[in-house]
């Protein structure tokens, strides 16, 4: 017997942020919340709660901002800021991503100076990393899983796991090579 096909989620109807101080508290939200992980939170709250975006653009716009150098998530809240608001929404977003970890940051490096020495620090911001990836697994997993089967995509999405996590392959190669790869199949597929 045959299962059947796995469709996709819906698309949920999407409305842009309201005003510049929508688009802030929105980023301001996501940075408040990415402890070890950004981009799960903020699929969770620009996809899922705000819903700016749905899952097809918000995979577009990882994508594109993945492959130009930076900060993945400062190149999103810069793409999607300029997107909605022009370059004021891209200093808006970018502000409010930026400015309450930067002081975060700042403290939290004062503290771990001073107190670098205690061996269970060590175990805690290992155990953080380890949850940090899974976050990461578990967004690119839901994304997958959301988004309408293309085989050659996860055929691309597999070599990149696979050269960058098993081979240890250092990652701007992988990139040189599979985004043109991913194009042309992209491009032949609309011919």
């Amino acid at each position: 017997m045959t299962s059947p096909a796995v469709l996709p989620a819906p698309a949920l109807p999407t409305t842009p942020p309201a005003s510049l101080f929508a688009l802030f508290t929105g980023f301001l939200q996501v940075a408040l919340c990415s402890f070890g992980g950004a981009f799960a939170w903020a699929h969770r709250i620009l996809v899922l709660q705000r819903r700016w975006l749905n899952e097809q653009e918000f995979a577009e716009a990882l994508g594109l901002c993945q492959v130009l150098p930076g900060p993945n998530i400062v190149n999103l809240s810069v793409h999607l800021g300029d997107r909605f608001f022009g370059v004021r929404g891209a200093i808006v977003a970018l502000a409010g991503l930026t400015i309450v970890p930067i002081c975060i940051v700042t403290t939290l490096e004062i503290l771990y100076v001073t107190f670098s020495h205690v061996a269970a620090l060590v175990h805690v911001l290992a155990y953080m990393g380890a949850a940090a990836a899974g976050l990461v697994i578990g967004v690119g997993l839901r994304m997958l899983w959301r988004l309408p089967a293309r085989p050659m995509a996860y055929a691309v999405a597999g070599a990149a796991f696979v050269t960058v996590a098993m081979l240890e392959l250092p990652l701007p190669p992988v990139v040189l090579v599979l985004v043109p790869l991913a194009i042309l199949l992209a491009w032949a597929k609309l011919l």
